[in-house]
């Protein structure tokens, strides 16, 4: 009798751990599934219309890059006061034997968001002088498509243009080279080149990319063009009503940036 007294209590020991345990991971199941679904919804959320100019390139890229140059945005927004340690970044960078150009296009857009554009440019061209003399074509032509971008990124269509990255061969297989000149055909309202150009982009796109292109994604590609050439103005205006000064504001964004979002997300 006693020893059925203790079995049935260890029954009811265990029944009442197996009860306890089940709640807790239902409820656990429960907790993360709300908070996944937090999650989610930040990450789908639409972006806020405060972009700067060179998170409107990014959305003409699209893909990974245009998450990376967000994120980079929101992280360095209203901290004008460490892009001199962008610039030493910068110079470092450019200094290492082998250059990692990604995370260049990351400094580099950073330094935009602060308005330093021409220090940026001044750094490149050194390191464009330096290694074309020590005849690292790789490092020279890499180089000076950042360079190009940076040019483009002010709004000096023509001085992009001059760069031999966009006027010789070497960089046939390069899709940056039909983008970057189907962004200043637009600029400069050549809109019959800039489809020509964005062709020969989508083109290229898709020896590497499998075709996702839909027929009406120049026209969203001509929208975000537009917008980056309202925020080159509006930069270029504020420039010059403040004598010069060239504090950190937030510009227009883009209206229709949601497809290189939801692109990234895919």
């Amino acid at each position: 009798m006693a020893h059925s007294a203790k079995k049935i209590n260890a029954e009811t020991k265990y029944r009442t751990v197996a009860v306890a345990a089940t709640s807790f991971i239902i409820l656990g199941g429960i907790c993360i599934g709300f908070g996944w679904r937090y999650v989610s919804r930040a990450w789908n959320r639409k972006p806020k219309h405060n972009l700067a100019r060179s998170m409107s390139i990014a959305a003409i890229h699209g893909g990974k890059q245009a998450l990376e140059r967000l994120v980079d945005y929101h992280k360095y927004r209203g901290k004008a006061t460490e892009t001199d340690v962008n610039i030493k970044e910068l110079e470092t960078l450019l200094g290492n034997d082998r250059p990692r150009f990604k995370e260049l296009q990351r400094v580099l857009a950073r330094l935009e968001m602060s308005r330093r554009e021409d220090e940026a440019i001044k750094v490149l061209k050194k390191a464009l002088e330096k290694a074309q003399k020590e005849g690292k074509s790789h490092d020279a032509y890499e180089i000076e498509m950042l360079l190009a971008e940076m040019h483009i990124y002010k709004g000096d269509a023509q001085k992009a243009l001059k760069c031999k990255c966009l006027v010789e061969d070497e960089g046939a297989s390069d899709a940056r080279r039909p983008l970057y000149k189907a962004i200043i055909s637009l600029m400069e309202q050549k809109e019959q080149d800039a489809v020509e150009h964005w062709k020969t982009f989508k083109d290229m796109r898709d020896l590497t990319v499998p075709p996702g292109f839909h027929d009406e994604e120049f026209i969203e590609f001509k929208n975000a063009v537009n917008h980056l050439k309202q925020d080159i103005n509006a930069a270029t205006q504020l420039k010059k009503q403040r004598g010069g000064n060239t504090k950190k504001i937030v510009l227009i964004a883009l209206d229709k940036i949601n497809w290189v979002i939801h692109s990234v997300a895919s």
